[in-house]
C-alpha cells in the first residue's frame, strides 16, 4: 500500500467506532459542550434579573479571573450529588465545611457555587424544553461531559505549547 493510500485510510479511521446516538444523547453532548465552553470563557455570559442582589457581581464582571481548577471540580461534584439527590453527601460536605478545605479563597468559593448553579441550570433547562424526556440519569453523563471538557480546555490553555 502506497502513502497515500495509506494516509486516505488512516483519514477515515475514526469512522470505525462510530455508534448511532439519540435525539437525547445529541442534546445532552450539545448542551454540555456549551455549558463548559462558557464557563471556561469565563466569565460565562449571563442576565441579571432586575432586582437580584448581586451577590456574584464581583467574580463575574467583565474581565474578572477564571477562578480556579479547584473551584470548578468542587462544583461538578456537588451538581453531581444534587443529580443523584444525594442529599446526605451534600449535608456532610457543608456540615464539615470540605469547600474551604478545596478551595482556600473566598472568591473560589462563591465561584464554585456560582459554577453549580450555572451547570445545574444549564440542564435543567434542557429537561424542561425537552418536556422532561430528558432524564437526570441523562444529565449525570452530561455532567461528566462538562467536567472532562473543562478539564481538556483548562490543561490547554495552561501548558506552554512547542
Amino acid at each position: 500500500m502506497g502513502i497515500l493510500q495509506r494516509m486516505a485510510v488512516d483519514r477515515w479511521e475514526w469512522l470505525e467506532g462510530l455508534k448511532p446516538e439519540s435525539p437525547i444523547e445529541v442534546a445532552v453532548k450539545y448542551v454540555a459542550a456549551m455549558t463548559a465552553d462558557a464557563l471556561t470563557a469565563w466569565p460565562p455570559p449571563i442576565q441579571m434579573a432586575e432586582g437580584q442582589d448581586g451577590r456574584f457581581g464581583e467574580i463575574l464582571e467583565p474581565g474578572a479571573d477564571r477562578p480556579s481548577l479547584e473551584a470548578y471540580e468542587e462544583a461538578i461534584k456537588l451538581a453531581r450529588w444534587e443529580l443523584e439527590r444525594n442529599y446526605e453527601a451534600i449535608d456532610f460536605y457543608a456540615r464539615n465545611n470540605h469547600i474551604a478545605d478545596a478551595c482556600p479563597a473566598t472568591r473560589d468559593r462563591l465561584a464554585s457555587e456560582f459554577i453549580q448553579h450555572y451547570v445545574l441550570e444549564s440542564f435543567f433547562m434542557l429537561m424542561e424544553k425537552t418536556e422532561y424526556r430528558v432524564k437526570r440519569s441523562d444529565v449525570l453523563a452530561g455532567l461528566g461531559m462538562v467536567e472532562r471538557r473543562i478539564k481538556l480546555v483548562w490543561f490547554e490553555t495552561i501548558t506552554p505549547h512547542n
